[in-house]
Parts: structure tokens; sequence; C-alpha cells
């Protein structure tokens, strides 16, 4: 037996780490993917850092963690060309040169060891160079400079990708030119690029081209190793990861079929978005406003000396990134006294992200697939062991302290030190910024312990006649399944999912009960309740609780109901047609016997289902607003004389063509302020009414339409034929008298036909 147990659980172990790795193949789909990424921005948000001048430090802010390792000066400078720098021009595009020639002449006069320009010169611009010869001057300005890289994008042509050229008369004094592509994101941008592929060859992004010419290396030297190892080869960077900058092998099949043209590298991202705005949280760069370049580097030169220089937008919309950064609020001491939360990153700065990680020889460092599998499996072992050995109590506990554990530990090997708590350090490791993966192994665990508990449920068939036993006197036989199936659900707690919510209520009642003897009273209590109920269950409904003579029941749970609020409305409108029977029968038995009438609510939304009280003793119901205004809908029925009152909500989520309805009115119950439209449901399709209600009904659709276009007095005279035609018409008489009003005192213009209530 133990063998066995032990063969089972290796192939649920297997089993397991299997479907978390096809999970993660297909992340598109199954969402793996976006868990990876967001367990992977929550880890580079404890460790951003600014390396702007006076902000040297890490973030300190509660919850986040500080590096054991002092940040180092940035090797980037950002110049963002602002909203100013236009008007040195009457045009805005393109960008006005003679002002890009300026900066560059700036920030080369400063000493800046590298100026990466991000503005594609596709081509020159006579009309304009005749007016501020701004062809002219920026060509004079890369020549003069000598360490100019421009930027050009990926084209895709007969012959295969290509680098689309800056025009050759900025080219040819340029110092080098790059690709300014970036990898296509989903959400956030979190990838850059090393290189890409040009015919039967590589050439640099603007990253790589930026970081080669400042550190001294020839880039075509670079990307020419794989060229000649080429399905072997990878371009070999300091501290790149070597599972980072392979060279796909298909590049190099007859016919370039391979549709990748990127080699992607993960950033790390050094901090949150830069800005020129002082009034802006602090960034991860130091960043200058284009039109103050003449005075920033006069003033603090020592912000481009020897700096690798990036010039590009900072205000153009077709060049900001979304990043994890978005929306994020900056920590205390970098707010600068606003309360601005981060936004977009301009690509320029995705640019300068990627060079700094180049220069720091740090980057992402990703698990290889062999060692990503072996915790897979070892996730699965842990779970689904304790699980078939200990029962699914310890195994539960066994799979949170795991996931939890993993979770921990992934964040010290990525900031590269152990601690309890921000600034209270144990370790330091060796190395930092390892991505371990999260999601796939808590999968696995998961998958591995459920598993297992499934499989030790089969020799709990005895455990689950005795619930059915047990519980089947007093729940609905769809909740004894439920439990039955799943005994853990006899736990307190419950789940989120859509409902249609039924409240009825029994008019009359307390006027019987006084002339009424006890005993025939409870007779009449007992076979009524028992009779609302049949037709509950016969819809498959869950009968929720009685209160006193009121009910309240819901459809779709436990058992799931496409049809939930199609089958609440024909509950309704059948509870009234046995109603209608049981009053002749009573009436049959005792002439004096004064007809009830039951006044039904229903409401359709998500809400909380489950078990609900204490741990000795509790129901399975639901609560939440959208039960509230089922219960807020039954009473109003008084204020219109209905008996069925339904909930936009609910008309939407039903087959409404299936019943034969109008509408009352546009109401916010007692404690809301969000107003709903609300129906008074009539009968099935099909069913004809009394003649005299047929034509109230007419005459009310009539008045209604009139009353919605402020017309009062044609809406009062509809309404007064319809009460003619059926005095008891509740809903006529109660807009005769608001029209019969609003023809002498009209609302005033902005009134949104909301009718607040102020009791229940």
């Amino acid at each position: 037996m133990k063998l066995q147990r032990l063969l089972v659980l290796a192939l649920i172990v297997v089993a397991s780490a299997g479907l978390a790795l096809l999970a993660e193949e297909g992340g598109g789909l199954t969402g793996v993917n976006q868990l990876r990424f967001r367990t992977l921005d929550w880890r580079q948000n404890t460790t951003m850092e600014s390396r702007q001048p006076g902000m040297q430090e890490p973030d300190t802010t509660e919850g986040a963690h500080r590096p054991g390792r002092e940040p180092r000066e940035s090797d980037v400078t950002i110049v963002f060309f602002d909203g100013l720098a236009i008007e040195e021009a009457p045009w805005e595009q393109p960008f006005p040169r003679s002002h890009i020639a300026k900066v560059i002449d700036a920030v080369s006069t400063a000493g800046a060891r590298t100026i990466g320009l991000d503005v594609w010169l596709a081509e020159r611009e006579p009309e304009l160079n005749a007016l501020d010869q701004g062809d002219d001057r920026l060509r004079d300005a890369i020549q003069r400079a000598g360490n100019v890289i421009l930027v050009g994008p990926v084209e895709q042509t007969d012959s295969g990708p290509r680098l689309g050229l800056p025009d050759d008369y900025f080219l040819s004094v340029a110092a080098g030119v790059g690709a300014a592509e970036l990898p296509t994101a989903f959400e956030s941008v979190r990838d850059g690029a090393l290189a890409f592929r040009s015919g039967f060859g590589l050439r640099p992004t603007f990253a790589l081209a930026v970081y080669a010419h400042a550190k001294g290396i020839d880039v075509d030297s670079l990307l020419a190793q794989p060229i000649r190892t080429r399905p072997f080869g990878r371009i070999s960077l300091p501290g790149l990861p070597t599972n980072e900058g392979w060279v796909p092998e298909d590049w190099w099949d007859e016919g370039m079929s391979a549709t990748e043209v990127l080699i992607p590298f993960p950033i790390r991202f050094i901090g949150p978005p830069s800005s020129a705005n002082a009034d802006d949280p602090v960034g991860a760069f130091p960043a200058v406003g284009s039109s103050l370049i003449d005075f920033t580097t006069a003033f603090v030169p020592e912000l481009f000396q020897d700096k690798i220089v990036l010039i590009g937008s900072g205000f153009h919309d077709s060049d900001k990134f979304r990043t994890f950064f978005f929306n994020k609020a900056p920590p205390p001491e970098w707010s600068n006294g606003s309360d601005k939360v981060y936004g977009y990153m301009f690509g320029v700065e995705i640019h300068a992200n990627a060079v700094q990680n180049m220069m720091d020889e740090e980057y992402v460092r990703s698990f290889s697939a062999g060692t990503e599998l072996l915790l897979l499996l070892l996730m699965a072992f842990i779970t689904g062991g304790v699980a078939f050995w200990k029962g699914a109590g310890w195994g539960g506990a066994a799979t949170v302290l795991s996931i939890g554990g993993l979770f921990v530990v992934s964040f010290w090997v990525w900031a590269g030190e152990v601690y309890l708590w921000p600034g209270m350090t144990l370790a330091t490791l060796d190395a930092r910024f390892l991505w371990l993966p999260f999601v796939t192994p808590s999968l696995s665990g998961i998958l591995s312990y459920v598993g297992s508990v499934a499989y030790v449920s089969v020799v709990e068939g005895k455990e689950k006649r005795f619930i059915k036993s047990a519980f089947g006197k007093y729940v609905s036989p769809e909740v004894v399944a439920e439990i039955a199936e799943r005994p853990e659900a006899l736990q307190l707690g419950g789940q989120k999912r859509p409902l249609t919510l039924l409240f009825s209520d029994l008019a009359g009642f307390t006027t019987l009960s006084e002339r009424m003897d006890p005993q025939d009273l409870l007779a009449h209590l007992n076979e009524y309740l028992s009779d609302m109920t049949q037709i509950v269950m016969d819809e498959k409904g869950t009968l929720d609780k009685y209160i006193g003579d009121a009910i309240m029941a819901f459809w779709n749970a436990p058992k799931d109901l496409p049809d939930h609020a199609t089958r609440g409305l024909r509950t309704a409108v059948i509870m009234q047609r046995r109603m209608d029977a049981l009053n002749a029968k009573w009436r049959e038995a005792d002439p004096d016997h004064e007809d009830l009438v039951v006044r039904i609510g229903l409401n359709t939304g998500t809400v909380v289902v489950g078990n609900v009280g204490g741990a000795e003793r509790f129901d399975y119901s639901a609560i939440g607003d959208a039960v509230n205004l089922a219960a807020r809908l039954e009473p109003a029925n008084k204020s219109y004389d209905t008996l069925v009152m339904a909930s936009q909500f609910t008309m939407d989520a039903a087959d409404a063509s299936a019943f034969r309805y109008r509408e009352l009115d546009l109401i916010a119950v007692k404690g809301k302020e969000e107003p709903v439209k609300v129906y008074e449901i009539l009968e099935l399709a099909g069913t004809p009414l009394p003649p005299q209600r047929e034509e109230s009904v007419g005459h009310y659709a009539l008045g209604l339409a009139a009353y919605k276009n402020r017309d009062w007095a044609g809406a009062r005279d509809h309404f007064q034929a319809a009460v003619d035609a059926d005095p008891k018409d509740g809903p006529s008489r109660v807009y005769l008298g608001r029209a019969t009003e609003y023809v002498t005192s009209p609302p005033p213009p902005d009134w949104d036909f909301v009718v607040r209530r102020t009791s229940k």
C-alpha cells in the first residue's frame, strides 16, 4: 500500500510540474506570464534608487528594501526635449533641428563622453533649412562633437528586416547608428534589446551602440562572434547572464523564415521615470530640460563631464511607454512636496536603463530551464507529500508555508541580502538581481496539493454518505451535494459570484393572525411557505431562509445556472399565480377570508455566498449590496401598489422576451445614492391580462413616454385614461398624481427623474 501511494505521489508530482510548465508556455492565455511579470515588478520596486546628484540613497520607505551596497553614480544623463523648445521655431514637426544642434554643442562642450540622439533623421528638410539652417547646423554640431550615435527604425523589406538609416548627410559625420526598436509589450515595457537581425548579419540597437562607443569597443567586432559560430553564438557582454543574448538558431536557416528580429534581454530598471520638471517626483537619472541646456551646462557641467548623454523627447505622446512604475506614488522623500504619482516613461529613458545595465554589468539574471524544473518538482513533492501522509489540513498548511517561503526567498536573492524587514539585514549574498521563479513553482505546488487531496478523498466515501445523511434534512439537495463533494465547504468562508436574489413578504398576514385560531393560522402559514418553497426548488433555486412569513431565495449558487435571472423572474410570476390559487382555496373554506398579497423584489448582482455564522452553527447564505437592494425593492412595491418589482440588473441578465413587464421608475433606495431603474413583472410572455388591465397598461406606456419628454399635460391625460380603464392600477395612479402636480408646478429643468426613498 505504501509503495502504491508513493508511485501515485510521484505521478502527481511529475504531472503537476508538467502542467505548470504548460501553463507557462501558454502564459499569454493562462495569465501565468502576467503573474510572473507582476512579481518581478514587485521585486524591482524594492530596489529602486536615484542616481541624481544629492539623491544617492536608495528608497527607505516602509516596505521598500535598502540594498547593502552603496549605489554608484549614474553613467547616464538625460536631456529631455520640452515644450518650451519648440517656441524657438514656428513648427513642431519635425522637431526644430537648430535646437537639437544647440543641445549637442552644449553637452559636447561640457565634456560628454558619448552622445546618443534618440531622433530619427530620416531625411533633410530643405524648406525648413532655408528658414533657420537647421539641417546644416545639426550636421555641423554632430561633426564637431564626433561622438554622436544616431537611431533608425527596423524596417521590413522583401529581403528581410533592415535598419532604416538616417539621411547620409547626417550619418556620414556620426560616430555610429543603432536601432531604436523595443520588444513589443502587452502591458508594460520590461525588455530592452541588444541587437537585431539585418539580412544575414546582426546590427546593434541604440543602447548597445551607445554602450560600445562609451567603452571604446568596436561594435561590429562585438557582433561578429555569433556570426562565426552561428547557431551556437551569443552576444557576449561583461556581466550578461549566459542564458541571455543567444542568437536564435532559425535565423540562419535557408530563407530566413524566423519571425523574431530582436535579441531581447530583461531590463533591470534603475528606478522610476525621471523628469526635467522640478515639481515632479524624483526619478532615476539626472534629467535636464533642453530649453535650459545652456544654463545647466554652464553652471552644472559635472552633469555632463565624461557622461553618456542621451537626448530625446520628453513630451511627445508617441514616444512614451507604460512601465510598472506607472501611477505609483513616490516615496515621501522623493515627492518634492507634491502629491503627483509617476507617469509614463519616455523612450529615451528606457534606453538609458538598458545602457546603465551594461555599464554596471548588472542584469536581471534568470534561472536556467533545468534549475527551474527541479524547483517545480521540489515544490510539488513538498505539498503533495504532506497532503498524502498528513491530510488536507496539513497539506494546505505546507502549501501556504512553502509558497510563502519561496516568495520571501525570491526577494532576498533579488536584493542580494537576507533581511527581516527593510534596514534589518542579516546577511549579504554574493550576487543580486536573480529572478527566482515564483509563479510556476507555486502553481506546481498547488496542483500537486489538489491532486493529492483528490486522490486521498476517494477513500472518504463513508464520510460523504454521513454528510448527506446528516445534512439532507436541513438544507437543499444542491447544498448537500456541494458539501459532500467538498467537505471543507463546512468551514466558514465564501466566494464572490453573481446571483439573482428574491425577497417576498406576505401582506395582510398580521391582520389575519388577529382573528384566526393559532393552529389554523400556523396551518395557513405552513401551506403557504411549503408551496412557495417548492416553486423555488422547482426552478433550481436555493432557499436561504424564512424570516417570519418572508422568504429569501437565490439562484446560481451553489450550482451554476447560466439562466439564473430568468429563473428568478419566472419563480416570481408562478408564486403570484399560486397565491391566487391559495386565496381561492381559503376563501372557499372560509367566506370571511381576506385575500393575502405576496410582494416580491428581485435583483441580480455579485455577492459573497457561503457559510455565514459561528464555528458551531452557520447557514449557507449570501451577503452584499446586491442582497440589500433586493431586500429594499420588496417593500418598494407598496409605493406603487405592485406585486413584483425587478431591477434593471435582473432584466439585463434575464431573457426579457420571456416576460410581460413595464418600466416603473428610476429610484434610489434608502441608504443608496446611485439610482436604479425598476420594472413591474406582469406575466409570462404570451399570457393575456384581463381586458381592463390590458387597456390600462397600454395607456400607461403612452403616459410614461410623455412623462419622460416632460409633456406633463399629455402624461396626465394618458394616466387618467389608464386609471379610468383600471382603477386598481397603482403605477398609473402614482404617475397621475405626479403629472397633475407638475402641470402647475413643474420640476426644475435639471431634474434627473430619480425618486429617492427615505424609508425601506
